[in-house]
């Protein structure tokens, strides 16, 4: 399977705008993802001095918007509470920040790193009008992890690399659970994690390493809407059973006018919008009828 690059073509935006005519969205939130800012040399086509840069441009983008949240999808840093400090003093945002943790980001000491970011743990939720907001924590698998992390190196599988993590124990149930409650309510979730769990919607390599266990909780829930990770720099797009999977390319090796994005939210689909284009995104309908 070949993930699908998101198209924000022109022509993708030109449809989705006559089809959207007069409608307004319910609400609307910014997305960032792997700034992984550094105070270093550019090296593998990551410009990681820029990413400051490419911060402030999208930070002047979403004030012009009235968004509910902005959330970054981790990988704020490639390491070190230095340049962690320095990306969180130069982001101005008028709407509230949520925050994702990343690969790179976990290399710092971890209470240090939720305090700074302003968490009490890494894993929450959070919530708009008939919306509910699940934020997980891929980063801190445990011995279940490096089991899981073995037994994909011995079934030679292209996500047994180290920089990917799993979704295990308590936060596994949390899920599970607080799908169950959105669906009791008749709300609708947007589940943000830095990883991705569907493989066309990025290169398999970058893949959770429990990818299908978590596919099989998404798709058990009525009230799962989408799911929007980063991690994989080259973005990508996909969808199964009806849920939309969405790849954000990161900040550190892309255009900012391609890689941030304002989602804005209606009752049946979502519209994905960056600078250069719009692409819009069809959702399963609710159980119910609703």
């Amino acid at each position: 399977m070949h993930y699908v690059p998101m198209d924000l073509s022109r022509r993708s935006f030109l449809g989705a705008a006559a089809g959207l005519g007069r409608a307004a969205p319910q609400f609307s939130f910014g997305v960032l993802a792997d700034l992984q800012y550094a105070d270093q040399d550019t090296a593998n086509g990551r410009e990681y001095r820029r990413s400051l840069d490419k911060l402030r441009s999208a930070s002047e983008w979403f004030a012009r918007e009235r968004l509910e949240f902005v959330i970054q999808l981790g990988d704020l840093v490639d390491k070190g509470i230095d340049n962690l400090d320095r990306v969180l003093a130069s982001w101005k945002s008028t709407a509230p920040k949520r925050h994702v943790i990343g690969n790179h980001d976990a290399e710092i000491d971890r209470a240090t790193l939720l305090g700074r970011l302003k968490l009490e743990r890494a894993y929450y939720q959070f919530a708009a009008p008939g919306w509910r907001f699940l934020v997980l924590d891929g980063t801190q698998s445990g011995a279940e992890g490096a089991r899981m992390l073995e037994e994909l190196r011995a079934s030679k599988q292209p996500n047994a690399q180290t920089w990917n993590g799993a979704i295990v124990g308590e936060q596994k149930e949390w899920l599970r659970k607080a799908l169950k409650q959105a669906s009791a309510k008749g709300e609708r979730a947007i589940v943000f994690c830095h990883f991705p769990v569907l493989p066309e919607s990025c290169r398999r390599e970058h893949l959770l390493w429990n990818w299908r266990e978590v596919l099989d909780i998404l798709e058990a829930a009525p009230a799962v809407a989408a799911w929007i990770n980063g991690h994989d720099h080259r973005g990508g797009h996909g969808v199964r059973a009806g849920v939309q999977y969405v790849t954000v390319p990161g900040v550190v090796e892309n255009d900012i006018r391609d890689c941030a994005r304002v989602v804005d939210v209606f009752p049946g689909h979502l519209l994905m919008r960056s600078q250069n284009g719009t692409q819009r995104l069809e959702l399963r309908a609710e159980e119910g009828g609703g």
